[in-house]
């Protein structure tokens, strides 16, 4: 029997903006797994404890660039952890994080705990080109 949506139209839905950056993101990472770039499982815990919470998941160009990629989209695997365990989102001052391949043959594999990339000279030249490269095409921009 269907549900009954009472009296006059039904309102469309509307998309939020986390849900299109979400389905961006997704597209996005299907694109990059199928090229056979690596694949890392997320994952979240809190300070000095020791069960892991999975959070998500991230493709990189190189294996390197791994904690580079985890806190640029913090915030997003943030809101998808506190969404899946309310527990993190009470000790969000206190979380770290961590990383492994994905991957049957790296299940036995231990939790990479991910280190926030200090400013140094190779990050100082990429923000400053990407400053530069942001600067430049807001010139182009229609207002």
């Amino acid at each position: 029997m269907p549900a009954k949506t009472g009296f006059g139209k039904p309102q469309p839905q509307k998309n939020s903006n986390s849900t299109a950056r979400r389905v961006k993101a997704e597209k996005q990472y299907e694109k990059m797994s199928s090229k056979g770039m690596p694949e890392f499982a997320i994952f979240a815990r809190i300070k000095d404890k020791k069960n892991w919470y999975p959070v998500g998941s991230l493709t990189v160009n190189r294996s390197n660039q791994i904690n580079q990629a985890i806190f640029a989209n913090l915030e997003d695997l943030r809101q998808g952890a506190f969404r899946l365990y309310p527990i993190l989102r009470k000790n969000q001052q206190n979380l770290e994080y961590g990383y492994k391949l994905k991957g049957e043959e790296f299940a036995d594999e231990p939790i990479q705990l991910a280190v926030p990339p200090q400013p140094g000279a190779g990050n100082l030249i990429q923000n400053t080109v990407a400053n530069v490269t942001h600067a430049v095409s807001g010139l182009f921009k229609r207002k």
